[in-house]
């Protein structure tokens, strides 16, 4: 961030863990910042910052009268999301994304691996208020499978954090 700093970057959003989606082309890296790059398509919300500008620009396109996850929405703020339609919906679409290059959040998982639970990419459209769905964690689905999974990568069922000290095998950064 110092060197985003002493740029005089303006910037909106900088991706910190992400899934890149367009790899055709090689992002183009950011002059006079280190290890930075003008983000493209992404899923993956893993970690990211937002300026406060970036804040007021996302929550000027009204996100929470359209249904759209995140990992969506954010590209097509940045312009840069391949499905015209959702494009459509979402105007202006001028916020200046970054990511880091390399990354420094990765998933636990990646998607067919072992142990992977989504609760976007697995879930089904569901618009009957009748009918019991998995987002009641008491007895969820997900919740069942974790048993599996070891325990430092487990969700608690109230979402809380695993305690510091099963953290602390973590080693990834």
């Amino acid at each position: 961030m110092d060197d985003i700093d002493k740029a005089k970057l303006d910037w909106d959003l900088i991706y910190v863990g992400r899934k890149r989606m367009q790899v055709q082309q090689p992002e183009h890296s950011v002059d006079a910042v280190n290890n930075l790059v003008e983000a493209d398509y992404s899923y993956w919300t893993l970690g990211y910052a937002l300026s406060q500008q970036g804040v007021r620009k996302l929550l000027a396109a009204q996100p929470f009268t359209r249904m759209l996850p995140v990992d969506e929405f954010l590209p097509v703020m940045f312009n840069k999301h391949p499905n015209v339609d959702y494009m459509s919906h979402f105007e202006p679409r001028d916020l200046k994304a970054f990511s880091v290059e390399p990354l420094l959040i990765y998933p636990t998982h990646y998607t067919g691996e072992p142990g992977y639970i989504s609760d976007t990419e697995t879930s089904t459209i569901w618009d009957d208020e009748a009918v019991a769905t998995d987002w009641d964690r008491q007895h969820a689905r997900k919740t069942a499978q974790q048993g599996s999974i070891r325990s430092v990568a487990q969700n608690s069922v109230t979402g809380d954090s695993p305690p510091p000290a099963a953290r602390a095998s973590r080693d990834e950064l």
